[in-house]
């Protein structure tokens, strides 16, 4: 007999909570920054080099916003902006080591955070979530990934992904 699933929203909605939890648990716990400051930061360490429009669009916030958000970490001796190498009429950015620093630090603390809520739980229950890991790793990487960016969907033989000639996608 095979085993009855909860309706996806019902799993959606205890997977949002969840999330919501442990992520109020790890903010950067510096009090200083926000954890749009330390995703921005994250983002920047990945992208060394990268222009702020190119931050906006990975932290899907808008071009104001984000200079912003990088006046903030500039005035705080955390990255600094420079011309771009190929274009001089645009900046590029970059962390000091200061921010670099900070990102390692708050990734420590984090990850000390979560090794605490996972201590409560008994090897079972570990091992079960270790084995969910792939999956929420694969969620979570389209969750990051630019809102400009598109992801690929069912392609069949004439790489539309739809079916047939009334556009129906194949299930």
């Amino acid at each position: 007999m095979s085993e009855v699933l909860p309706p996806p929203e019902d799993v959606a909605g205890r997977l949002a909570r969840a999330v919501g939890q442990i992520a109020r648990r790890i903010r950067p716990s510096s009090g200083e920054l926000s954890m749009g400051h330390f995703s921005t930061l994250a983002s920047i360490e990945r992208r060394t080099g990268c222009r702020p429009s190119d931050l906006a669009r990975v932290e899907r916030v808008s071009p104001p916003t984000m200079t912003r958000i990088l006046a903030t970490l500039e005035s705080r001796g955390l990255i600094v902006r420079r011309p771009s190498s190929g274009d001089a009429r645009a900046l590029s950015v970059e962390l000091t080591g200061q921010g670099r620093a900070v990102v390692r630090q708050t990734r420590r603390d984090r990850t000390a955070t979560v090794r605490e809520l996972l201590a409560r739980l008994d090897p079972d229950q570990r091992r079960r979530l270790t084995d969910a890991l792939e999956a929420l790793e694969q969620v979570a990487a389209a969750a990051a990934a630019p809102a400009t960016e598109q992801r690929p969907g069912p392609a069949n033989a004439d790489g539309t992904g739809k079916d047939d000639a009334n556009g129906r996608t194949p299930q």
